[in-house]
């Protein structure tokens, strides 16, 4: 019996989404607190940008698609796309994004929301 069989009915949906993340390729990272972890970060670099997402708690997530080459110029890049929400939602908006550069994949940057953090960002 696989893990999203054995949680909880309200759980099944996030950790569907995140299994989807990982069969999509991505990779994780956690951001630990002194006691456990705060939060757990997918992302995956493909086709010229960055797909990530920050992940606090079932119901507090948020995913953003950046260029790759605005994370090599820019200390804080600007997103094409981002969402916040649940860990379902918002994953699962992020995997069904077209692939950077085609057709109908957004193209123009946004304002950064305050709280995306991008790797290399101070984690202070």
């Amino acid at each position: 019996m696989g893990s999203i069989e054995q949680a909880e009915a309200w759980l099944r949906p996030h950790l569907g989404a995140v299994e989807a993340s990982v069969r999509a390729g991505f990779r994780f990272s956690y951001l630990p607190t002194l006691d456990g972890v705060l939060a757990v970060q997918g992302f995956r670099v493909l086709d010229g940008a960055m797909d990530m997402y920050l992940a606090r708690s079932a119901f507090d997530a948020l995913a953003a698609r950046i260029r790759v080459d605005d994370l090599e110029f820019h200390a804080s890049p600007p997103p094409l796309w981002h969402a916040r929400g649940a860990v379902a939602d918002v994953v699962m908006e992020l995997l069904g994004l077209p692939p950077h550069g085609s057709p109908g994949a957004p193209a123009l940057a946004l304002c950064r929301p305050s709280e995306l953090w991008i790797p290399g960002d101070s984690v202070n």
